[in-house]
């Protein structure tokens, strides 16, 4: 796997540190509650060499109360006002009020935190926290690896602490604000803290018979790449176990962040943490009900969240996100794709609750059937089977209500052992691919870079995800009638793409505009036109070509319940167009995997 990155929102958090010493303690399983099993008073919790370190104290008492942050928190609820703020459209949040009045709050429900660090003492998260359950992955001094103390060690630890804090920060306990599912359990593991591809793939499987979600708020660079984890047949090796087996056979439940490169071109699918079977990626949406700006597209996108527009850093007058921060202290500026993707944890947390038995597989058959459409006016919306599907929303904002309600009546369609799979289907095509309707040219000098990368994006924003590419290279798959699913769940395109002359890989596979189309004539645009950014030796940035489709897997969601067949028409076509003069190269061959029932 490429080693795990944060997103924005790691970034661009203020840092409000306080005193250094922090309360301890924990719930008790799954119910929260103070620990009865607490170190001694005034116990390192962390490591010796932490600038950042925590004691253990008594843990304060309880105490209710209005949470005094939460009508900032205009996520859970927008009244279109905020003081300081202008542009919010009133009822562009989760819609969760009406849930928690219900009585569901995600008691019960357990979400494991797999990020840098995640403050377990701090007084919002405590009394959700369960007892002794978390890990901590670093070996320093009196902080052993093994100890569920997964605690910050420095003052930029503050991302997998906010992201607990959108989840499930205490409700009605006079402190701060409140998490979408403010009585869920959680824990953490702060596996990302040393850059092992070995640690975040044990974090994604810990616990799996109690844990029922893992949040993962990171993924892979947002360079424009495509970015195949190096690791990758460990890493769907180890979400096909808790696919199989996490939850006693119900599957774990994955979310990941979507992707934080939209305004640099960068599309959701060239990222394969988040192309994977079974993992539920998620976009952003700002508080005036847009895609924000960074948000990236892509047709492997299922559902959004409310997040922050381009951060108060770069000058929006939207709001941010409200959330938890190191040391018992709060932060409003908390952004991208990284705090969207804890609320729609929540949201799953709450859907859990209303039934317990929905299996991976049901999960976010519910988020898309339930989504609510935004941004109605957007050309890139397209309606089938009581679905609407944007590749910039995926099927729209997440919808509390209305997904605990259909969560509620919901008939399962099972789990691991029931779905089918059909193929890999492949065919050989080894064709060169045609230039079209060049939108740039290859830049041969430092100075024209910054031209082209502009002229790259605006390309990319311009294309309808809904046209197959045109004036390029067609080549179809002709499904066999033995494959018999009526409603495909997941699809899996794996392309390898070379050089001119076939001896190397694509000299820059950015160029390429690919588009997969389905027997009912529906459109997955699979890859635009976009630039690509590469490492300098000074620790900058540059434009380069873009590399990696060799036996890349794009996994698309877009074809949710369609049939893989219409009729006779058994067919479907990939269609690929170099939209940039220079470097060609050619299709070697494609292939194309079916999940569903």
């Amino acid at each position: 796997m490429t080693p795990p990155t944060l997103s924005l929102s790691l970034r661009t958090v203020p840092l409000l540190l306080a005193a250094l010493l922090a309360s301890c303690g924990g719930g008790s399983e799954d119910s929260g509650g103070a620990s009865s099993n607490t170190p001694y008073q005034g116990t390192l919790l962390n490591g010796t060499n932490c600038t950042v370190r925590y004691y253990a104290q008594s843990q304060p008492s309880q105490r209710a109360g209005t949470d005094p942050l939460y009508l900032t928190q205009w996520y859970l609820k927008n009244t279109g006002r905020l003081t300081g703020y202008s542009g919010l459209a009133a009822g562009e949040d989760l819609q969760v009020e009406n849930v928690w009045a219900s009585g569901l709050r995600g008691e019960n429900i357990r979400v494991a935190v797999v990020d840098d660090a995640l403050e377990v003492t701090h007084q919002d998260l405590a009394p959700n926290v369960v007892e002794g359950a978390s890990y901590n992955y670093v070996s320093d001094g009196s902080w052993q690896r093994g100890s569920p103390w997964p605690l910050p060690c420095t003052s930029n630890q503050t991302h997998g602490t906010a992201v607990g804090g959108v989840v499930a920060a205490r409700d009605s306990n006079g402190l701060g604000g409140r998490g979408v599912a403010p009585r869920a359990s959680l824990v953490g593991y702060n596996a990302l803290a040393n850059d092992l591809d070995s640690e975040v793939l044990d974090a994604l499987v810990r616990d799996q018979g109690k844990n029922h979600i893992y949040n993962n708020s990171w993924g892979a660079e947002d360079d424009g790449h495509f970015n195949t984890p190096a690791s990758r047949s460990a890493q769907v090796g180890t979400i096909l176990n808790g696919l199989r087996n996490g939850r006693n056979g119900l599957g774990s439940i994955y979310t990941f962040a979507g992707g934080n490169g939209g305004a640099n071109g960068d599309y959701s699918v060239l990222d394969g943490n988040v192309s994977m079977l079974g993992v539920i990626p998620v976009c952003g949406t700002n508080a005036a009900g847009k895609r924000a700006p960074y948000s990236e597209p892509g047709p492997n996108l299922i559902v959004c969240a409310p997040s922050s527009d381009m951060g108060q850093a770069k000058g929006s007058s939207l709001p941010d996100v409200t959330t938890t921060t190191l040391q018992n202290q709060y932060t409003a500026k908390f952004n991208g794709t990284s705090a969207a993707t804890p609320m729609i944890s929540g949201v799953i947390a709450l859907m859990l609750q209303a039934n317990p038995n929905l299996t991976w597989r049901d999960v976010p058959l519910v988020l898309a059937r339930s989504a609510r459409q935004v941004d109605p006016t957007n050309a890139g919306w397209t309606s089938y089977g009581g679905y609407h599907y944007n590749h910039e929303y995926g099927f729209g904002v997440a919808n509390a209500t209305a997904a605990v309600q259909l969560a509620r009546s919901w008939q399962s369609v099972g789990g691991s052992s029931t779905q089918k799979q059909c193929g890999p289907f492949t065919t050989r095509v080894n064709a060169p691919i045609p230039e079209a309707d060049a939108v740039a040219t290859n830049p041969v000098r430092k100075s024209q870079a910054e031209a082209f990368r502009k002229a790259l994006i605006e390309a990319g924003n311009r294309i309808d995800y809904n046209q197959a590419a045109t004036n390029g290279l067609s080549s179809t798959v002709s499904v066999p009638e033995s494959c018999q699913i009526t409603h495909i769940e997941h699809i899996e395109v794996t392309l390898t793409t070379s050089n001119a002359d076939g001896s190397d890989e694509h000299p820059s596979a950015g160029d390429l505009h690919i588009t997969l189309q389905s027997p009912l004539g529906s459109v997955s645009t699979l890859s635009v036109p976009h630039p690509c950014q590469l490492p300098t030796d000074n620790g900058s940035m540059q434009i380069g070509p873009c590399q990696g489709l060799q036996n890349y897997p794009f996994g698309v969601r877009r074809h949710l319940e369609e049939p893989v067949a219409q009729g006779s028409n058994r067919n479907w076509a990939l269609s690929t167009t170099d939209r940039v003069a220079g470097e060609t190269g050619r299709l070697k061959d494609w292939s194309i995997t079916f999940y569903g029932r």
